[in-house]
């Protein structure tokens, strides 16, 4: 059992941790250790362990008489968990009896199940704080500030309750905090849940207007064009009706043609078409005999003149007995002719007037590529325009890149001496 000691004898005690200082009192104490336990000690807050058990240690000691009668003083009983109060002799009940009787309270208490602690302390500190009222109502500046205070009593006015005002919505909401909110289902949880069937879908979460539009689908756009404008959802359906239509035809015998039936030209449109199709396979096998293993050298631009065009279109199996009326006969007609130059020993005019080059034809350097008249002008003024930056520097023009010399070393050189101050 355990009591506040300095309440029962008077005493100011203190809880120093050295060895043989505790429960001793400060008056025995010498003058530094006072200085030293000044922050420790305490008035009224110090208790002492005793047992029922030991005569001469239960809370019917003499020395709690006297002025214990007018300190705070309570009783706790320790170790409640392995015996409680009811469970002692009748002897030993009747000691606590006796305490009651003279209204010391007394709790049972276990540090081990935590039981009965903090009643103690809520106990302790009320009765603690009501003591240091009294003590302050007793001194002589009670009066000094009671005729400062003033307390207003308010007098009932009418009969009409006035109960005090909730809003709804705070009732609801302390309603709500009483019972616990739905865990929010997560993505996690849904991935845990489904497994490999689990598909993210962040537009359920989309904030719109329209709730039905949060699954449309996103077009796709290439070049400029969206791709759904061009996918038509039957195409499947489409291509099985134009294959069944195509076997219907096929086996009908539309697709048969009799050669019996063509006439001479196409013949020999056929004919030359084998014969094209033969030379181009020699072509592919000859090339594939070559040595294709080694570096490959480029081809340099090769002029192919009119004669070995026609010897080659003739082996591949063309006609060019009109060759004259051909498409490259007339573009060959219808180019420039260059005159030709004179020899050295020819000092006569050319008989035959050629029809020259002329160079009054050729737009000008600066507005060849351009479009029209105000694209020049834009040109020209963009031009004047990047050539600001080389003015204003000085330079000589695009390709002058001097750097000069910030700091002339036959100027800066030396000390400033008394008379040259002018130039260094």
């Amino acid at each position: 059992m355990r009591y506040h000691k300095s309440l029962l004898s008077g005493d100011t005690w203190t809880t120093n941790t050295s060895a043989g200082r505790w429960w001793t009192p400060l008056v025995s104490w010498t003058t530094p250790w006072r200085s030293r336990s000044r922050t420790l000690s305490l008035t009224a807050a110090l208790s002492r362990p005793m047992g029922v058990s030991e005569p001469g240690h239960t809370p019917s000691h003499p020395a709690r008489h006297g002025s214990a009668s007018e300190q705070p003083l309570i009783v706790v009983a320790n170790k409640c968990d392995v015996k409680k109060i009811s469970e002692l002799p009748e002897e030993n009940q009747q000691i606590f009896q006796d305490l009651l009787s003279e209204g010391i309270p007394v709790i049972e208490t276990s540090t081990l199940t935590e039981e009965g602690v903090m009643q103690v302390k809520t106990e302790a500190c009320d009765k603690l704080l009501t003591f240091r009222v009294d003590s302050k109502m007793k001194g002589k500046k009670v009066h000094d500030v009671l005729n400062r205070l003033h307390l207003a009593v308010p007098n009932k006015r009418d009969n009409k309750i006035r109960p005090p005002f909730i809003p709804e919505g705070a009732a609801l909401r302390k309603k709500a905090m009483e019972v616990d909110a739905p865990k929010r289902k997560l993505e996690r949880d849904l991935e845990l849940e489904l497994g490999d069937d689990y598909i993210l879908d962040l537009q359920k979460y989309w904030d719109l207007m329209n709730a039905e539009e949060k699954q449309d689908k996103i077009p796709e756009i290439w070049e400029g064009h969206n791709i759904a404008d061009y996918i038509d959802p039957d195409i499947m359906k489409k291509l099985e009706d134009l294959e069944r239509e195509e076997e219907l035809r096929e086996r009908a015998g539309e697709y048969e043609s009799d050669s019996e039936s063509e006439d001479e030209e196409m013949q020999e449109i056929r004919q030359l078409a084998s014969q094209i199709r033969e030379k181009r396979k020699l072509k592919i096998l000859q090339s594939r005999e070559k040595d294709t293993m080694g570096p490959r050298m480029p081809r340099t631009a090769k002029k192919v003149d009119r004669a070995t065009l026609e010897k080659e279109m003739t082996g591949l199996g063309l006609d060019m007995e009109d060759k004259d009326e051909s498409h490259y006969a007339e573009v060959a007609r219808r180019s420039r002719s260059v005159a030709k130059k004179r020899k050295r020993d020819a000092s006569e005019a050319p008989t035959s007037r050629t029809r020259s080059q002329s160079t009054s034809s050729r737009p000008p350097r600066d507005q060849s590529g351009l479009r029209d008249v105000k694209m020049v002008k834009k040109t020209k003024l963009m031009m004047k325009s990047s050539q600001k930056g080389m003015n204003q520097d000085g330079r000589k023009g695009e390709s002058d890149r001097h750097i000069f010399s910030l700091k002339p070393k036959h100027l800066l050189a030396g000390k400033r001496k008394s008379g040259s101050t002018s130039r260094r």
